[in-house]
């Protein structure tokens, strides 16, 4: 029934070309979402079944999270796709490398306990103050993002914490963790974009 299922998807999917789906997904149409959400959920069990045991307490929810991620990272990386094989094939491709980097994930939470974040060091502070542009970048960092993406980013920069790691210590999912990021990037773009560190040609 499955396999039916999958065959149903393919051949409707085949109705809508590469440019389709490009434009559809550029304009957030909801019908393609739809689309792109059916053919992960139909393909994305056979494939990490090979994996990881279909009878894992952990499947499903990889299998969800990955659709998840998969969703919003293409959306955001759309220019990637440079057309060199069927729009679908690429975003499998992309859904299989995330779902493996998710059931490492469930690997690393077993094997590996949270560490604790440093405070940040004394010196940092004083480098603040003899560099303008450090301290300007700072007073950015406080006023456009969150406590948690501040620390995230701390974790990972300061620290080269991982961020499957950095994801537990906040106390969030993996795609939650992904979300947040995706977010602290577009506000920081934006920001030096209005500040005038860049243009909007530039951050394309």
């Amino acid at each position: 029934m499955q396999m039916l299922t999958c065959a149903f998807i393919i051949v409707f999917m085949a109705e809508r070309t590469n440019t389709d789906w490009l434009d559809d997904l550029r304009a957030n149409d909801a019908r393609a979402l739809d689309d792109l959400r059916d053919l992960l959920a139909s393909r994305l069990p056979i494939i990490l079944s090979t994996k990881i045991p279909p009878d894992s307490p952990d499947f499903s929810k990889i299998v969800e999270t990955t659709t998840q991620y998969t969703l919003v990272y293409v959306q955001d990386h759309l220019h990637n796709y440079d057309g060199k094989s069927a729009f679908t094939t690429w975003v499998l491709k992309i859904a299989v490398r995330l779902g493996l980097l998710e059931i490492r994930q469930i690997k690393f939470q077993s094997a590996y306990p949270v560490r604790s974040l440093p405070k940040t060091p004394s010196i940092f502070h004083a480098i603040l103050a003899f560099s303008p542009f450090l301290k300007r970048l700072h007073t950015i960092f406080r006023e456009e993002l969150t406590e948690n993406q501040r620390t995230a980013i701390r974790a990972m920069v300061m620290y080269r914490m991982p961020k499957e790691e950095v994801a537990r210590y906040l106390g969030l999912e993996r795609f939650d963790y992904f979300k947040m990021i995706h977010d602290a990037r577009l506000r920081l773009k934006r920001r030096f974009e209005l500040d005038g560190w860049f243009s909007k040609k530039d951050r394309e």
